[in-house]
């Protein structure tokens, strides 16, 4: 374990008064905080999720800017997650991890104070940034911190939390917004993102030693991006999981103006349907879990793809022909979401495994496609009609209709 924490063996060597002892390295952190260091900042993506009405109201705003908050915080996590990767394998985890930690911090107070939207906007991009490396370091440290068995299931649980803390958010945001008011949300994360930051300092080791690297120059680095977007194996499992993301971002920016304007759902019992995907996600990944042994890979991703497809439907149908109605969302997103639990696992680890030799900047690439894809659903959403059950229905159609042509077409391509 001290080769994994950056400490090097040596012969002992005679103390002298002019070469002092160096200092011991830290020990690498526990698996709690790499697994916090992901899901704050995805949590910080929602949480305020449930108060987009009552901010546009205080801001003098519609709420189309201030769902841009959304879209501008996802893009700056997609764009710089490309740049953590390679940055982190040259410096070490630790060092891009602290800077990041500390421009999510400033972003985070900046959030809380910003006087009007466009200080927020600005603030929501530099808190962006400061999140852009949480997924793809906290992949990285267990890859170098952990062997067999245990990387397995320490992968497992940072997986759980990534995919549970954005959803989990505006359940949270909706009962903070009610009893506190919606700065409260920017407050509670941006004393987190302070006390993670102290603590980070005290217990954030190194996991990658120096000598292992990567030495080579920061444009080399990025061609594998371009290698692996050509290579059709690997798009085939990335893209219904960019088109999962999609749909979920979508529903996210969308859903409070829709349920707590248009249908007047409470923003406390907003959470409530805002966790339909989330619990939709649980079930989704208990069955591929189960069925992973005795149903093949292409079966459970197919399954979740007809789900995808089957939610875009049900949303578009039952806004067209029926009385608007919070559950006729709800429901739906839960399929949507259980969609997501069968498609996820399987097709993350197909499209890590295209490449074997570029496990370090698939895992940097699928961050950045699906946080970009989810940005591009978020800014989509707010172009259509707002407060419009049926613009939502037709994203999650298209969305699922995206994820099975391309895993049809692409799986039986060569190279």
């Amino acid at each position: 374990m001290d080769a994994q924490h950056g400490s090097r063996a040596a012969t002992p060597a005679k103390k002298t008064a002019d070469v002092p002892e160096p200092r011991p390295a830290l020990p690498a952190p526990p698996l709690w905080m790499i697994s916090l260091v992901p899901a704050l900042g995805l949590f910080a993506s929602s949480v305020h999720m449930p108060s987009i009405p009552a901010m546009a109201v205080d801001f003098g705003v519609g709420p189309q800017p201030v769902q841009f908050t959304v879209s501008v915080y996802l893009a700056a996590m997609a764009i710089f997650a490309l740049l953590i990767g390679p940055l982190s394998d040259r410096f070490g985890r630790r060092r891009v991890g602290l800077v990041l930690l500390f421009v999510f911090t400033l972003g985070s107070f900046g959030a809380l104070f910003s006087p009007n939207i466009d200080l927020m906007l600005v603030s929501r991009l530099v808190q962006g940034i400061g999140a852009s490396g949480g997924v793809v370091l906290s992949r990285s440290m267990v890859r170098d911190a952990f062997d067999g068995a245990a990387a397995a299931k320490a992968s497992a649980q940072v997986a759980m939390a990534v995919s549970i803390a954005p959803m989990f958010g505006p359940v949270f945001g909706g009962y903070v917004h009610e009893l506190l008011g919606w700065r409260a949300n920017f407050l509670i994360v941006a004393l987190l993102s302070f006390a993670l930051s102290a603590l980070a300092v005290l217990r954030f080791g190194e996991t990658l030693p120096a000598e292992k690297r990567y030495i080579g120059g920061a444009w080399s680095m990025m061609t594998n991006y371009f290698a692996l977007m050509r290579m059709r194996k690997f798009m085939a499992y990335a893209l219904p999981v960019i088109c999962g993301s999609v749909g979920l971002f979508t529903f996210q920016t969308e859903g409070p103006v829709l349920l707590i304007r248009l249908m007047r759902v409470e923003p406390a019992d907003y959470g409530l349907f805002a966790a339909m995907p989330a619990v939709g996600f649980l079930m989704g990944t208990f069955t591929s879990a189960r069925l992973a042994l005795y149903v093949h890979e292409s079966r459970l991703i197919e399954s979740g793809c007809l789900l995808f497809i089957a939610s875009g439907l049900l949303v578009t149908v039952l806004a067209l022909g029926f009385v608007p109605s919070p559950w006729f969302v709800g429901i739906p997103m839960l399929l949507f979401g259980a969609g997501n639990g069968l498609v996820t696992p399987s097709a993350t680890m197909g499209s890590l495994s295209a490449a074997p030799l570029l496990v370090g900047s698939g895992a940097a690439l699928i961050s950045c496609l699906r946080m970009g894809a989810g940005s591009a659903g978020s800014v989509l959403i707010t172009t259509m009609p707002s407060g419009s059950a049926a613009s939502m229905g037709i994203i999650l159609l298209g969305a699922g209709i995206a994820s099975m042509v391309s895993w049809r077409v692409l799986r039986r391509a060569k190279g």
